[in-house]
């Protein structure tokens, strides 16, 4: 017997019990390949990351998932073919096709966001003369009382943008982030708010734990910090915590366990957020029992504290760029609770230089101190690397020498925050290390400072070099020409 056909026997739906045909397409259907959603009198797919969490649940015989559909949280009935939007409560129908191209879509299809409802006939979706309400859709049921598990719950409360809760953690989260990232590239914040009986246990062992070490330790040095992640990942800690939810890093730099960044980095976590096909991004920001922290060497296997006398890993204490709480420890997964959900879109550039970065869990030598910029200085071999610097280098007056670059920092030094000092700094290291050309230089350098004036000051400068380069070049291929010319008139002469 198909465990899917005990599963759904005495399961109610989203709009009350499924009908049979319903049912039947659930029990016949193979894993989906494609998921569609029905909106504005067409069939259109899901985004990517939302695909994967219901082929995920199918496979798992879940007929019913909450899924991110771009910002917003959606609960996806497969039983009754449906969404359902945790905000507004408005409804679309929904279908799908298996790995063997077998179609399953319901018999009749409607978005509540459109003022008419539509009949699917033959694969060709055309409009209804009279509204159907969705609730009448359900016409017979399977028999027995409805004793099945539960219904899934959604775990979080999605704020308004007016409210100060709202506020307060989109100021957290931006205060941790380059200039360049906006409010406006903040879509959603959702609350974590404890429903079911799985979240309701998590959020009663958090506490326990939590007065455990206080009664240990005299202090559980609990702090706010960001966890980026899949949408995926981020909505089964939702549902279960980080018990069986997520899978420790292996092999990171300071051993294996849940790595998360402080509260003023999480600029550090954005590439860790896996992007849906919209752009659309998830971080969470959570509660953590840190305890006893034990300062961390880079290269470590740890994958417990060193001894009882300590609860969690950091990489170093005066300034921590990420927290271990390891996996295998005995208290390690009731150490971390969710408190909320960020989403947000960033223009492909800027998420592009974001995964750019280096990856926080195996950077094992993240940068502690930042100079005094009026001090750096660029390799003296530099000049001979890059022949567009070599002539920027030559055109510049003696006063910007070492480099144009080491003048473009110390003008903007005292007047950008850290983080935007730390990544200009980070990538006058890679520059210097030969990790990256010119054109990728000065191309992070204007992501970071945007169209402040030093850069657009760089950009007329590498416009105008690059024209003399141009000129230049034709120079030499005329010079190149001139001793050809000669010796064929030396050879002409010598034959005359």
């Amino acid at each position: 017997m198909d465990p899917r056909r005990a599963s759904v026997s005495n399961l109610t739906c989203s709009l009350g019990r499924p009908d049979e045909q319903s049912c039947v397409n659930f029990l016949k259907s193979g894993l989906p390949r494609r998921i569609l959603y029905y909106k504005s009198d067409e069939w259109t797919d899901f985004p990517e990351s939302a695909r994967d969490v219901i082929i995920h649940g199918f496979r798992r015989r879940m007929p019913r998932m909450f899924v991110f559909f771009g910002c917003e949280l959606v609960l996806v009935d497969l039983l009754c073919m449906v969404m359902s939007n945790s905000t507004t409560n408005k409804r679309t129908s929904v279908a799908w096709i298996d790995e063997a191209d077998r179609c399953f879509f319901p018999i009749l299809s409607f978005d509540e966001g459109a003022d008419e409802h539509s009949e699917q006939v033959s694969g060709v979706v055309r409009p209804q003369a009279s509204s159907v309400p969705p609730g009448q859709i359900v016409m017979e049921f399977i028999g027995g009382p409805a004793i099945g598990p539960p219904a899934p719950v959604a775990n979080v409360h999605n704020l308004q943008r007016d409210s100060s809760t709202f506020v307060l953690v989109r100021k957290m989260f931006l205060s941790g982030m380059p200039a360049f990232v906006k409010p406006e590239n903040v879509l959603c914040i959702y609350e974590y708010v404890p429903k079911d009986l799985n979240a309701r246990a998590q959020c009663h062992a958090f506490e326990s734990q939590l007065r455990s070490t206080i009664e240990k330790r005299g202090d559980a040095n609990v702090t706010d910090a960001w966890f980026g992640s899949t949408a995926e990942e981020i909505l089964r800690i939702l549902a279960d915590g980080f018990g069986s939810a997520v899978a420790p890093t292996a092999g990171a730099a300071f051993g294996s366990g849940f790595y998360l960044t402080p509260c003023g980095r999480s600029f550090s976590s954005v590439n860790l957020c896996g992007a849906d096909q919209n752009g659309v991004q998830c971080m969470l920001l959570c509660q953590v029992i840190l305890g006893n922290k034990e300062l961390v060497r880079p290269g470590s296997k740890q994958n417990t504290p060193s001894s009882d006398e300590y609860d969690s890993g950091v990489d170093n204490h005066a300034k921590p760029t990420c927290y271990v709480v390891w996996a295998r420890h005995a208290n390690g997964r009731t150490l971390i609770l969710p408190k909320y959900v960020v989403t947000f879109k960033l223009p492909k550039n800027l998420q592009a230089y974001f995964f750019g970065l280096s990856d926080v869990r195996f950077d094992e030598y993240p940068i502690r101190n930042i100079p005094d910029f009026n001090r750096l200085h660029s390799p003296v071999s530099i000049p001979s690397f890059s022949p567009l610097l070599r002539e920027m280098y030559l055109a510049l007056p003696s006063v910007a020498h070492p480099l144009l670059y080491n003048v473009v920092f110390a003008m903007v030094g005292n007047h950008i925050s850290p983080i935007d000092k730390e990544l200009l700094y980070s990538h006058h290291l890679e520059f210097q290390a030969f990790a990256l050309t010119d054109d990728e230089f000065f191309s992070k350098i204007k992501v970071i400072l945007e169209d402040r004036l030093p850069v657009s000051e760089v950009n007329r400068t590498r416009d105008h070099l690059s024209c003399r380069r141009a000129e230049s070049s034709m120079d030499d291929a005329v010079s190149r020409r001139k001793p050809n010319s000669i010796a064929a008139k030396k050879a002409n002469d010598s034959s005359g």
